[in-house]
């Protein structure tokens, strides 16, 4: 690979090639749409390449711009934030910020390939570290949910950056409670009510001043009606940003399984924050969330009219109609290779959301095309 010269991209202008940093992690996809001469910038300086050769004839020509399974960069992804998030506890690091606002551009480069994909892990990939895992699915559904509503790139990182470490003040207790079946302590209780205070003083101690990051860590915990902490804001006076990050922290936490409880399946998450917690939540906010998910989001798994067991793997455009693929036939037995089937059509139309079995072995590479 070569490595690319600030002439040969341009700002506005779709990407000729797919490109990597100097360690071979893909950066960009080919056809990605750089938004600004500073994003531009902070990459070449990162260093970027590709494999800019003459392409052969059509017929000889090698799948070298396909970019590489979601799944895979997503598997490097936990354990570079988990180093971010340690090294930030100990404030020893002096690079942080830009660690984590790097990380943040990297999870948008990666939700501009195939947000179809990445939310499907969202649902489906639920190990490693709690804390860990939940900060990054977290950002993840923060930076779809701010695209949706038309903020940009550069707006959306600050957002971005808030949602990779808006627990970083109790990752330790927030490890524990989830493991732990028995009822908080009072002592539990007054870690978790000081926690949004903590980030935002270890931030700072990282030498963190982006008054964005820092107030939507603050008052993510906060409600509308005032039953929020840690300062029981009301209304207007909670930060927009935290009122998002509010509404994904949320149903974050209610679709991955805890000691004490099993995980909501995605529709009833969607449908308690809807329905039983208005006047708590932004409800305009909360409708383009739902919006922007669906009612069945990529990574659940359905049942069709044909009784078949599917996973959705592709929104439609349709919230209760998403393009899903059989893995069991109707008669309960695994099927060889999945089948694609479409929900908006009459004879597949979804029946109802079930949980996924614990003992079924799914490609997901395979589901979402990159095999």
């Amino acid at each position: 690979m070569s490595r690319i010269r600030k002439g040969e991209i341009r700002v506005g202008q779709p990407l000729p090639w797919t490109v990597y940093d100097s360690n071979g992690l893909l950066l960009l996809c080919k056809g990605f749409i750089i938004n600004s001469e500073r994003q531009l910038d902070s990459l070449i300086e990162r260093g970027l390449y590709s494999n800019k050769i003459s392409a052969p004839p059509k017929a000889q020509a090698p799948e070298e711009n396909k970019p590489p399974s979601p799944f895979k960069v997503l598997d490097q992804f936990q354990p570079r934030l988990k180093r971010i998030c340690e090294d930030l506890k100990t404030g020893q690091q002096p690079d942080i910020p830009e660690r984590i606002l790097r990380f943040g551009s990297d999870l948008q480069r990666l939700c501009s390939c195939d947000a179809e994909a990445v939310l499907g892990a969202v649902h489906l990939i639920h190990e490693g570290q709690h804390t860990i895992a939940h900060s990054l699915h977290a950002a993840i559904l923060t930076e779809l949910f701010l695209r949706a509503m038309g903020i940009s790139a550069e707006d959306r990182l600050s957002i971005l950056a808030a949602a990779l470490t808006h627990d970083i003040g109790m990752m330790d207790v927030h490890d524990l409670i989830y493991k732990q079946q028995a009822p908080l302590s009072d002592e539990q209780w007054a870690k978790v009510h000081r926690h949004p205070e903590r980030s935002v003083a270890i931030l700072e101690k990282a030498g963190i001043i982006d008054g964005i990051w820092l107030e939507t860590v603050l008052h993510h915990h906060e409600r509308l009606d005032g039953s929020g902490y840690p300062f029981g804001l009301k209304d207007e006076d909670i930060f927009f940003p935290a009122r998002a990050l509010a509404i994904v922290d949320i149903y974050g936490a209610m679709i991955k399984q805890r000691a004490y409880r099993e995980s909501f399946q995605a529709n009833e998450a969607l449908r308690e924050i809807f329905l039983k917690r208005a006047g708590a939540l932004d409800e305009q906010l909360v409708k383009i969330f739902v919006k922007e998910l669906g009612i069945f989001p990529p990574g659940v798994f359905v049942r069709l009219k044909n009784r078949e067991i599917a996973v959705v793997t592709h929104r439609s455009g349709v919230a209760t109609s998403p393009i899903a693929h059989a893995i069991i036939g109707p008669r309960g037995a695994p099927l060889s290779k999945s089948i694609k089937r479409d929900t908006r059509n009459t004879e597949f139309a979804i029946h109802e959301q079930v949980p996924r079995e614990n003992a079924l072995s799914i490609n997901l590479c395979s589901l979402w095309g990159y095999a």
